[in-house]
Order: structure tokens, then sequence, then C-alpha cells
């Protein structure tokens, strides 16, 4: 594609921040994208989602955007169309893309040539993707005032934003995720999707994939493979959950779980092989809309002692102490608090918190005085 350029959507600075919300555990498609003549003290993030690639940057007033590789908008018969609109009037079904893509199949296709669709077609995966109706803000307020844990954590802390992601690579980063860390969940996924998803682009010599289809990974020999690539006993799981789900109807089944209730869809979730209480509680509040739920791992257990003294002395994290855990919570934080537990775990991780003087220093140059005067206030 030609030189892409730089498109912007407003979005006031305390309303976003991409680093702690791109880089903190939800996502492990984005990373740090340094392109020659960028300032030491400019930051951009380069990732994938809804088979597009993206950088990102931001402004006090925008969140800023280029694409610089696409994949159409898959449809039912995998053909070049002109007109979707045309086909669902006629047919009254929907395109169940729409599951992984979050938005609805674009309309019409763009003039000019750089893009394939209408600039608000990005607009409106980008709002969906960071979940920009939600007036951030506004949430931080009351937490603050709802405990002092999360008072003294906003300040530095501030505009996490809890993404809505493609409910299938979602589940399939997750089952990654047990026991594992960042950098190592993050360098499983791009395997699987160098091996099992399609090539978008090269841009600046770096092959994007899109993230692979649940067909791609259900196939006999998808274990073995993914043992070879040292994905341990997680290969296992993948297979059989991926097996397990084209039986239940695949995007039929991903489209049942986004109607169920939360604790409807958590028991769902959990008869797939490899999934338990905290993947199916992170699938839920990622994916799937739930943004009450909690997933306890051993680090969320730790900032729980903050809300429950009696737990300093335990180290377990046992199948009562995790209802009991997710449930303070939720009390504490009210129906966004998986949210804020997203950014109280952001908040307590090493990456974020030895963050340097200069870093800081550009932050709070960035925050808008009357965002900064509220949290003080608030804490």
């Amino acid at each position: 594609m030609s030189a892409a350029k730089w498109r912007s959507l407003l979005c006031d600075f305390n309303q976003l921040q991409l680093k702690a919300t791109l880089l903190g555990g939800q996502s492990f498609r984005w990373k740090n994208y340094k392109p020659a003549g960028l300032t030491q003290k400019e930051t951009e993030f380069i990732g994938v989602f809804a088979n597009v690639v993206w950088i990102l940057r931001q402004t006090e007033r925008e969140l800023q955007y280029r694409i610089v590789g696409e994949h159409p908008y898959p449809n039912r018969t995998n053909q070049d169309v002109t007109n979707t609109l045309d086909y669902v009037q006629t047919t009254g079904t929907v395109n169940l893309a729409q599951v992984r893509m979050k938005v609805p199949e674009p309309t019409e296709y763009a003039t000019g040539g750089e893009l394939l669709y209408p600039v608000s077609y990005y607009e409106q995966l980008l709002r969906i993707y960071f979940r920009l109706d939600v007036d951030l803000e506004l949430l931080y307020q009351q937490w603050i005032m709802s405990h002092e844990h999360f008072a003294n954590s906003a300040t530095k802390f501030y505009a996490v934003r809890q993404l809505d992601q493609d409910p299938v690579e979602n589940l399939f980063c997750f089952i990654c995720s047990q026991n594992n860390h960042i950098t190592r969940i993050s360098d499983m996924v791009e395997k699987l999707c160098q091996k099992y998803g399609e090539q978008i682009c090269e841009y600046e010599g770096t092959c994007y994939y899109s993230f692979p289809s649940v067909a791609s990974l259900a196939a006999g020999s998808v274990e073995q493979q993914l043992r070879t690539l040292g994905f341990g006993y997680r290969a296992k799981y993948i297979q059989r959950a991926a097996e397990r789900i084209l039986q239940l109807g695949e995007l039929h089944w991903f489209r049942s779980l986004c109607e169920l209730d939360y604790k409807s869809a958590n028991r769902e979730l959990r008869t797939l092989p490899g999934i338990g209480p905290k993947v199916a509680d992170c699938i839920c509040l990622m994916s799937l809309g739930h943004l009450q739920a909690i997933p306890v791992d051993t680090h969320v257990f730790q900032l729980a002692k903050h809300y429950l003294p009696a737990l300093a002395k335990t180290q377990n994290v046992t199948d009562r102490l995790y209802v009991t855990v997710a449930d303070k919570f939720r009390d504490i934080y009210g129906t966004y608090a998986g949210w804020a537990q997203t950014v109280l775990f952001c908040s307590d991780l090493r990456q974020f918190r030895e963050r340097s003087e200069e870093e800081e220093d550009k932050e709070d140059r960035k925050k808008p005085s009357k965002a900064k005067k509220k949290l003080k206030t608030k804490s």
C-alpha cells in the first residue's frame, strides 16, 4: 500500500494512556515502535487487531493512527464484494465475522486507494477496541473515593483502559498465559500467528499476521507442532480447546457466549480443556463485555491483601478464596470492578513501576491540569 498518513481521533490524554493499556498484559500483539527520526521522548506503538496493522501515538487531545497493512473484512463466501448491505437485507443474516471484528461489515469501499474502507470504519474499530464510549475520568473519581488503595495508585496510572478484544484471540492467548510472563506469552502468540495465521503485510522488514482461525488450531498435528515450538503442556490445551469449539459451532458458539450473563458465560468457558477460573474471567472481562469479572491470579491475590487483611499470611489461592477475593473487588468497585482491577494490576507491574524520572516528568507535563487536580483532591 502507499505511504500511510497519520489520521486522528479526538481523545483527551486523561481518557487514554497507551503504554499501560497496550503493554500491561491485556493484549500481546503490541510493541514499542521507534522509527528513524523519533525523539527519545516520543512514543509510538505498532500492533495488530481486526485484521489491521496499526501504528498509534497520542497528543493531549488526539489519538493518532496510521494503517500500514490490512486484510478485507472476512465474509461468508470469501469473495470480493462491493455492497454487503444488500446481502444482509435480502437474507436477514449477519456476517458472523462480527463476533471477532466487533463491528459490522462495511457497506462500501473507500475511494482513493490508500485504505480499503471509509475512515469512519477504522474510527469505529478504535472506539470499540478502547471502549472510548466510557468516561474513564468519571470512573476514576468513583474508584478513588471507593478505596484509598486505588487513590494511591491512580495518580501515576491514570487513563488505563479495558480493551474490548476478539474473543477467539483472547481465549487462546490466555491459554498461553498460564504460569507465564508477558514477554514469553507475547513470543508464543507471535509464533501462533506466524504458524497458523495469514500474513497481512511486511512493514520495514517485519511480517505481520492475523490471528489464526479456530479451525487452523484444531488439526490433530497442532499439538506436536506447538510442543516443538516450546509451548509445553499448553499445546495440548490449545489444540483440544479448538477442537471442542469447532464441535460446539465455532463462531456461532462465541456469539452465544456474548448473549449470556456473566456467570453463565464463565461456566460455559470452563467446560473447555485448559480453561479454569482465571482464564475464564480474563475472557469474560476482556472480550465478552463482563466488566465485573475479576481474574484472580497470584499477583491479584497479593493486591487483595489491601482489602482483606486476613489474607496477610495466606499464600495459596484456593477455590473458596478466589471467590472471596473477586466478590470483595466487586463489592468495593461495582459493575466496573474488573476494569478497576486492571488499573491496579498495571500499577503494580515492575515494568511500569520502574519508569525513569524522565518518563514520569513527560507524562506529568502531558496530563491536563484539570485531571491532575481532580486526582489530587480526591485522594
